[in-house]
């Protein structure tokens, strides 16, 4: 390696280490599973494409697809697709960790055990994801996290379970494959069951009214407080499309609040998002070999891009800088 490569690795990882020297608000997207087999929103739109009567097959946007109200009494239906996809996947990754197959969560152990480690050891993370293949991964390594329920069959939320110390506090702000609606109310089951109807906030304009209604009133309200609080944003694989989150990441990265994203490709929507921002690092894959680095900081006038060797927008290689 030259020494003006070594030089601009250098830069880039104290740019992320001076960034993240405080334990961030790690915001955890659909692109960060697809990697275990989650499926993407492009797979649940070509999904839903196929098993759903009347579908749009044209559509290359499930989130602006499903807001249209042809949907609506279709929703039911809808939301047992996303869940049945999701879930056989959300199997897989069960079994792989089941079978100590576990060499691929590294980087997901890593990432908690270094930012728990600070006291009061609290980590909070928040997600738009149903899946559970960060709870697998926290279960099998022993750490101690909470959605906001007990995490026995058919217990029900209780927000005051998120904790100030000696914590993941994992907020799924639309909710889980593991959550039901039982009699009305919102219940956890560890056995999943196809007799119940998910209670899965799908994607589309109806997510705010359901948004409303308990936990999800409760979940957005703590996401909203931790985001407030946060002195910088972990982002994995979160494409700023949703707009329970976006906005009020929005207002604190324009305050200066430091920001970290690493993805597979990075969003239009992120790119937009960050021309207010006024400390911020991107990475993203360029080719099989190099990562391209996208980064600002307060004092520069105009953004920066790099190269840098090596696959630093994956999790795993990314804790490397860390």
């Amino acid at each position: 390696m030259t020494t003006d490569k070594k030089e601009t690795k250098s830069s880039i990882f104290k740019i992320v280490q001076n960034f993240l020297k405080e334990p961030p608000l790690i915001v955890w997207g659909s692109g960060a599973t697809i990697a275990f087999g989650l499926p993407s929103m492009r797979t649940l739109n070509e999904t839903l494409k196929k098993k759903i009567d009347g579908f749009d097959t044209s559509n290359d946007n499930l989130e602006v697809e499903l807001g249209k109200e042809k949907y609506r009494k279709q929703m039911p239906q809808i939301r047992k697709v996303i869940w049945n996809k999701i879930n056989e996947a959300d199997i897989s990754v069960l079994n792989k960790i089941s079978t100590n197959n576990t060499s691929s969560f590294k980087g997901i152990k890593l990432l908690i055990e270094k930012f728990i480690e600070v006291h009061p050891q609290v980590l909070n993370i928040v997600t738009t994801n149903y899946d559970r293949v960060l709870e697998y991964a926290m279960a099998y390594e022993g750490v101690s996290f909470t959605d906001g329920f007990e995490g026995k069959t058919l217990s029900v939320f209780d927000e005051n379970l998120f904790q100030n110390k000696s914590m993941v506090n994992l907020i799924k702000v639309h909710g889980s494959l593991n959550w039901f609606n039982l009699d009305g109310e919102v219940r956890y089951l560890n056995h999943i069951s196809t007799k119940y109807q998910p209670q899965i906030i799908a994607p589309g304009k109806n997510k705010y009214k359901e948004a409303y209604s308990s936990p999800y009133r409760e979940l957005i309200q703590k996401a909203d407080d931790t985001i407030k609080k946060a002195s910088s944003f972990l982002v994995i694989g979160f494409g700023f499309n949703d707009n329970h989150l976006t906005p009020r990441i929005r207002i604190q990265i324009k305050k200066g609040i430091p920001i970290v994203l690493i993805t597979k490709k990075i969003t239009e929507s992120t790119l937009v998002e960050m021309k207010g921002a006024k400390n911020y690092l991107l990475i993203e894959e360029l080719d099989s070999k190099t990562s391209k680095i996208i980064y600002k900081k307060k004092n520069m006038e105009v953004e920066q891009k790099v190269e840098l060797e090596g696959n630093y927008w994956q999790l795993l290689q990314f804790m490397e800088i860390l």
